[in-house]
């Protein structure tokens, strides 16, 4: 999907984990598991970076700010952050201005959704904090890079999304 427009810089947004789970299991989950159904929704609105940063996190010295976005404190209440370039396709589809689109919101709400509440607090939309790219570092698990998945996902495309 090409545009004649420049790709934004990625944003962070901040993630707490279900408490029902571990910090490890809830690594292990939405990278394994969640992963596997975000890749092809990501991939059909355009996204063209996606990375998961895993705790345990830490605050990233800002070359644009002196200060840093949030105290270490306020850091440790959250167990990772997915990065993100969001693409117009994706803004459109979640706005509910993607034309032509239901049935990749129908796959948004039955399935990225309903996983989210399997490892997260809430759906991210509900409690996440968006803080600028770089804001805060971890262990970087890249899952898109160039508009390609850099993970092996399930044979046969997702719910639908087959052939992204």
């Amino acid at each position: 999907m090409s545009s004649s427009t420049t790709t934004p810089a990625p944003s962070q947004a901040l993630l707490k984990r279900n408490p029902s789970l571990t910090p490890k299991q809830f690594s292990t989950h939405w990278y394994e598991k969640h992963a596997q159904l975000i890749v092809p929704f990501f991939l059909h609105c355009g996204v063209e970076y996606y990375a998961q940063i895993h705790a345990a996190l830490h605050i990233s010295p800002s070359p644009s700010s002196s200060s840093p976005p949030l105290s270490t404190e306020e850091l440790s209440a959250w167990d990772g952050a997915a990065e993100a370039h969001l693409s117009e396709g994706l803004v459109a589809v979640l706005g509910g201005s993607g034309e032509g689109q239901e049935w990749v919101m129908d796959y948004y709400r039955e399935v990225v959704l309903v996983d989210e509440l399997r490892f997260l607090v809430s759906n991210a939309g509900a409690h996440m904090r968006v803080l600028g790219a770089g804001s805060v570092g971890g262990e970087t698990r890249v899952v898109i890079e160039g508009g390609k998945s850099v993970i092996e996902v399930g044979g046969g495309g997702v719910g639908g999304l087959e052939g992204v």
